[in-house]
């Protein structure tokens, strides 16, 4: 009689050891090809290439945005664009390990974000004081540069920030395990972090438009390694001592928190007014872990109000290279990332033989076209205008 004992046992193995990578989803690098796609401009950094934008009036005060832990920089929504029309300078960025930035082969610790925001601005010329906003994570990695460089940093709004003691769920300290986390994340992080993701709004109908800008990130090699490091190697759930010197250095402080925030509870609001004293803290109802997102109305106004109450110093920064006021084209506004073959996401597969690229186009961007200058249209405004531009037709 024929055991099949050892062919259920070989199936099992088989089955273990090839589930993450038949599931996992990094089928591409972030190259030359890949960025040349990529809405947004590139610095190269010791540690990689960081993508940004540093838009707006010159000279004028300049604000830093800082993301958080799995969403790049499309996270910040309208906010960098209202704070434009508001007459100062904004750079956004993607954190090392997120959107289009390099996923370097490093610790994802506070020494390497800190290094990347420090040596960004250095090359954009950013020599004076800045005002910083960092969301969750970017709250950490905001307040930790603060305390490093005080002399670069005029305010800190601080919204949904990690580091106030959160309860880790088992699934994440789990992940945190050795070799458990990699196994784990390589066959089932998609799906992880995409659910995780729908959890950052109170407003569910926000949810589609959120994950069609999250999920591009997923195809490239390195982002769920970073995730990972991230969740080993930085102060998340407890930057509390950090804080605390925070709140004894004087520096202005603002803090939003969505009353239904699910990934780091309200409840850390009032632990951040023990901490750091100087804080104003304002609780936006109706919004979770994205307040400035769900309740932009509410947000702006009072960052707008903050920042005046606290101003930094008029910077020029860098004369950016472009048609912005130089020759060659660049892709600080091309319309839309590259797509990779079967809509993963852009870029190609490693080890594919680059495809030889077409004549560059010279593409009008965000700073030298007086249209994107232009204020938000609303739907009746577009319809008058149709209507109008039938009667001259006619």
């Amino acid at each position: 009689m024929i055991s099949f004992k050892p062919y259920v046992i070989g199936a099992a193995l088989v089955y273990l050891v090839g589930t993450p990578f038949a599931l996992d989803g990094e089928r591409y690098v972030i190259d030359e090809q890949v960025r040349s796609g990529v809405p947004g401009r590139f610095a190269s950094l010791s540690a990689g290439r960081t993508r940004y934008d540093l838009l707006g009036p010159q000279p004028a005060e300049v604000v830093v945005f800082v993301h958080g832990f799995s969403s790049p920089s499309y996270v910040w929504g309208r906010l960098p664009k209202r704070l434009q029309q508001e007459g100062y300078r904004t750079l956004v960025y993607d954190l090392f390990g997120r959107g289009f930035s390099d996923r370097p082969d490093a610790d994802y610790d506070l020494d390497l974000y800190d290094g990347q925001l420090r040596e960004l601005m250095g090359q954009l010329d950013l020599d004076d004081r800045v005002h910083l906003v960092g969301l969750s994570m970017g709250g950490v990695i905001a307040s930790e540069f603060a305390l490093r460089h005080p002399r670069r940093v005029a305010s800190l709004t601080l919204i949904d920030p990690a580091g106030f003691s959160v309860d880790v769920p088992i699934q994440a300290r789990l992940l945190a395990l050795p070799l458990v986390g990699e196994y784990v994340l390589k066959a089932f992080g998609e799906g992880v972090l995409v659910s995780a993701n729908a959890r950052g709004v109170h407003d569910q109908a926000l949810v589609p438009a959120l994950q069609a800008k999250f999920t591009p990130q997923m195809a490239y090699r390195g982002y769920k390694r970073a995730i990972l490091s991230s969740m080993r190697n930085m102060p998340l759930s407890d930057f509390r001592d950090r804080y605390r010197e925070l709140g004894g250095s004087g520096l202005p402080v603002q803090i939003f928190w969505g009353r239904q925030d699910r990934i780091t509870p309200f409840e850390g609001a009032q632990v951040a007014e023990t901490l750091i004293p100087q804080a104003r803290v304002h609780a936006i109802d109706g919004a979770g872990h994205l307040a400035h997102y769900e309740k932009p109305d509410e947000v702006v106004p009072r960052i707008v109000e903050f920042l005046a109450a606290h101003p930094a110093p008029q910077q020029h920064g860098a004369e950016l290279p472009g048609p912005c006021g130089a020759d060659e084209a660049h892709v600080h506004t091309a319309p839309k990332a590259v797509a990779p073959p079967s809509g993963a996401g852009g870029g190609k597969r490693s080890g594919e033989k680059a495809s030889e690229k077409k004549g560059s186009e010279k593409k009008k961007c965000r700073e030298c076209d007086p249209r994107a200058q232009e204020p938000d249209v609303t739907d009746a405004e577009r319809a008058r205008r149709r209507a109008l531009s039938r009667r001259s037709g006619e």
